[in-house]
């Protein structure tokens, strides 16, 4: 009996210890942050992002399948209606001045500003002086979409080959080709975000586990939303909105656990 009361006792701590993690209130303010900051850094962001995938050929061949695989994630509901408001401000982005320009600049730099400060402290690095910050910045920018281009085009080469073979024939890998890209992308940012040297185990590890739970949390979310009619009902078109806010919100949550996470495997030395 005293041997198990002991275990039920470590696997309530254990617990207890999880949920913490979890309703981590420092997590979920800094959540917040990102999503408050996320909203004026959307547009500029894309704009980067669009602008470097289409200004290369080798690009333009998978620009609208990894265009659709990050909506389809990141903008899990009317991703569609949403992706025509954005195209809308793009375009409307190339006619812009100096000065709306010069505020572009400065709300995408106040989101890396915070994400960075949010993202050492969560494994207790030293912050970046601006100069490194801006080079990491710019080295993001270009390594994240040329990896999920390269990621993508590997995918699809694979499951050719395996549709070509008379044994792999039957099996069809291409449903999972976007998890393997939010995989992907994940691990990018988990390896280069942080000022301190992130092991490949830990950033692999991780980033495996919270492109799974962004998955399963994405479709419970789909699925509230379309069970869950009151919000369309009371605030009609506008609830679109109010939808890819909350998401926005989500997504962040998920991800700063991620980044706990890694930090927790990145200071186990079983890892290298």
């Amino acid at each position: 009996m005293d041997i198990r009361k002991t275990n039920l006792l470590e696997l309530f701590k254990k617990l207890k210890k999880v949920y913490g993690v979890a309703l981590d209130r420092e997590l979920t303010l800094d959540a917040a942050s990102l999503s408050f900051y996320s909203i004026f850094a959307l547009i500029p962001l894309l704009l980067i992002l669009m602008t470097f995938l289409t200004s290369m050929d080798f690009f333009l061949d998978v620009y609208k399948e990894i265009q659709n695989i990050i909506l389809a994630n990141f903008l899990p509901v009317n991703h569609e209606i949403i992706m025509g408001y954005i195209n809308d401000f793009l375009q409307n982005s190339v006619e812009m001045g100096v000065f709306s320009f010069s505020m572009l600049f400065v709300s995408s730099l106040l989101f890396f500003q915070t994400y960075e400060y949010i993202v050492n402290n969560i494994f207790k690095a030293p912050q970046r002086d601006f100069i490194h910050s801006v080079s990491i910045y710019i080295l993001m920018i270009i390594i994240t979409p040329l990896s999920l281009a390269v990621a993508f085009s590997i995918s699809v080469y694979i499951a050719s080959a395996m549709a070509m073979n008379t044994y792999t024939s039957s099996i069809d890998i291409l449903p999972i080709i976007p998890n393997i890209i939010i995989w992907v992308l994940f691990f990018i940012l988990f390896k280069l975000s942080a000022n301190v040297k992130i092991k490949f185990g830990a950033a692999f590890i991780s980033s495996f586990v919270v492109s799974v739970a962004f998955t399963i949390i994405k479709n419970m979310f789909i699925y509230y939303i379309f069970i869950n009619k009151s919000y369309t009902t009371l605030y009609g078109s506008f609830s679109i909105v109010i939808f890819l806010f909350l998401w926005i919100y989500v997504s962040w949550f998920i991800f700063l656990h991620g980044l706990r996470l890694c930090n927790y495997l990145n200071n186990k030395k079983s890892l290298k």
